[in-house]
């Protein structure tokens, strides 16, 4: 009854191996980016490496793989070996140097199709998020027309229904929103975005606290009114809406006349009845660094922001970040 986000601890699964997967092809991820007529080499050479130094990990140290079959850190060295080796290390250092550009391929980077394929992990992340909250929403339904439902039960099927309607609301926006006019230079602001998004779903792995009915009421009303409220800053962000340090269009009405992160303030509300789920202190300290990840975001959209529209200095320097006359 407790556990507000039944069967989403699998996802810790499905981050890890998305993790490994763009680690693995980060070559040609930068490669791309960076527009260079040698990633029509890169690619081939990163997708055929992990056979490539299988076979040559097999010929140089066949005892290594043998003793793989049976022994968890010997696999663990042979996985790392096979797939982030020699030659994954000389394929990444190759494409951190100067090379000519490819102007088609700087091109299709500012093209719709481009953002669907960069948005399309994340769609199907939002998509597998919403799948995780029907069983309970279906049960807690079940419950309510047969008229046993306790109290936990009608708060939890309106929180997490609103908790659907924002995956939902996400993974629409990102099939319609516009192309970014401007996006920030770097890996670091992206690694930020990425690890701001997706580190709340450590907490999820956390077991589960032993709460009283007063307290899972309380978390589940805290995950409802800011899932309710994040659905709502999101309609009005509409298609300027990015995970990435991206400027779309320049939004300042709305709940954005009163803070420049009106939706980063709602997921807050969001992260603290999520916190609350979970044994401490480390589903707190996994929130706090959620939080802290909110405040360096906002650092990172507020440059590119800056940069692609001169008025933005004057709305940030009359605006709060968060929360009116607080913050």
């Amino acid at each position: 009854m407790n556990h507000l986000f039944t069967g989403q601890t699998r996802g810790i699964t499905l981050l890890l191996v998305a993790a490994a997967l763009f680690l693995y092809l980060l070559p040609s991820v930068l490669s791309f980016m960076r527009g260079q007529k040698r990633f029509r080499i890169v690619l081939p050479l990163n997708i055929a490496l992990t056979l490539v130094q299988s076979v040559i990990l097999q010929l140089l140290m066949p005892g290594l793989v043998a003793a793989s079959q049976g022994d968890a850190g010997s696999t663990v060295l042979v996985g790392l070996l096979a797939n982030f080796g020699p030659g994954w290390l000389a394929l990444l250092w190759w494409v951190s140097q100067p090379g000519e550009s490819d102007s088609r391929l700087l091109k299709a980077q500012n093209t719709k199709a481009y953002d669907m394929i960069v948005a399309l992990p994340l769609i199907l992340w939002f998509v597998y998020g919403a799948l995780q909250l029907r069983p309970t929403l279906v049960s807690d339904f079940a419950l309510m027309q047969s008229g046993s439902a306790a109290l936990l039960n009608w708060i939890r099927f309106f929180s997490l229904s609103a908790a659907m309607a924002f995956n939902l609301l996400l993974i629409y926006l990102l099939v319609v929103r516009d192309k970014p006019v401007r996006r920030l230079a770097g890996l670091l602001p992206r690694l930020c975005a990425l690890i701001g998004t997706f580190l709340g779903v450590g907490m999820l792995q956390l077991p589960v606290a032993h709460l009283d009915l007063c307290a899972q009421i309380v978390s589940a009303v805290l995950v409802g009114v800011g899932s309710a409220g994040s659905c709502m800053v999101l309609w009005r962000l509409g298609k300027s809406f990015s995970i990435m340090p991206e400027a779309r269009t320049l939004v300042t009405s709305g709940p954005y006349a009163y803070a420049r992160h009106p939706l980063y303030a709602v997921e807050m509300i969001t992260i603290l009845g999520t916190v609350v789920q979970f044994v401490q202190p480390w589903a707190g300290i996994i929130g706090f660094a959620v939080l802290i990840m909110l405040v360096v975001r906002t650092m990172f959209e507020e440059r590119v922001l800056a940069e692609a529209y001169p008025e933005y200095a004057t709305y940030r320097a009359k605006t709060a970040r968060f929360i009116p006359g607080v913050i």
